[in-house]
């Protein structure tokens, strides 16, 4: 039995994808340390309410990672927290990440993976060939021209597939057996067959 906690640290992403589910993603709305401490403080001073054995302390976007030194600073609180006070969920606890990958080789994220690795799940989010991902997994709009509507104004639209296939290997490397999802829209089901294929090439089964 495990519990499952999210933070949903900021609203921000990279990308602005066709389908996703989050409306008016902004740079403004992002968790604050205060809001995570007592959380954390609550849910680890209730045990008794929290009786399941394990828990699995979950990070979503947004992009999760464009917040990594806020959740270096939770993970770092939690595990001390959750040795401090014999919390049953001390070395009985994972944390979890859906990615768009593009941050995935920086610094800051590699670092905080090698303090974490063994209590980590990370899946890199990859819908296929680069046909198919980059269909809807589109970096955010640049405008080129005058802001005038009437003046020819273009919306450029650049696919985010080269950024993300580029951190496959060392993901995989660093989760054998990694696992993606994959979202599927009505203009791209012509693709799903050379996108499974493509995807078990990369690695990634």
């Amino acid at each position: 039995m495990t519990k499952n906690i999210t933070f949903i640290v900021t609203k921000d992403c990279q990308l602005a994808c066709k389908y996703c589910y989050l409306v008016g993603k902004n740079s403004n709305e992002r968790m604050s340390w205060e809001v995570a401490k007592q959380a954390i403080d609550y849910i680890l001073s209730n045990e008794n309410d929290f009786g399941e054995e394990s828990v699995v302390w979950d990070f979503i976007g947004g992009e999760p990672f464009l917040e990594i030194e806020l959740i270096d600073k939770i993970c770092d609180y939690l595990k001390t927290e959750m040795y401090r006070l014999d919390h049953h969920w001390f070395d009985s606890y994972r944390f979890s990440f859906s990615t768009n990958g593009i941050n995935y080789d920086s610094e800051p994220v590699q670092r905080f993976i090698h303090k974490n690795i063994s209590h980590l799940s990370i899946g890199i989010t990859i819908d296929g060939t680069e046909r198919k991902h980059d269909m809807n997994r589109i970096w955010k709009p640049q405008t080129r021209g005058l802001e005038n509507p009437n003046s020819g104004m273009q919306i450029s639209e650049r696919g985010s597939y080269k950024d993300v296939v580029r951190n496959i290997p060392l993901w995989l490397e660093q989760f054998p057996g990694g696992a993606t999802k994959v979202t599927i829209s009505s203009q791209d089901i012509p693709y799903i067959c050379e996108s499974v294929l493509h995807l078990y090439s990369l690695g990634i089964e």
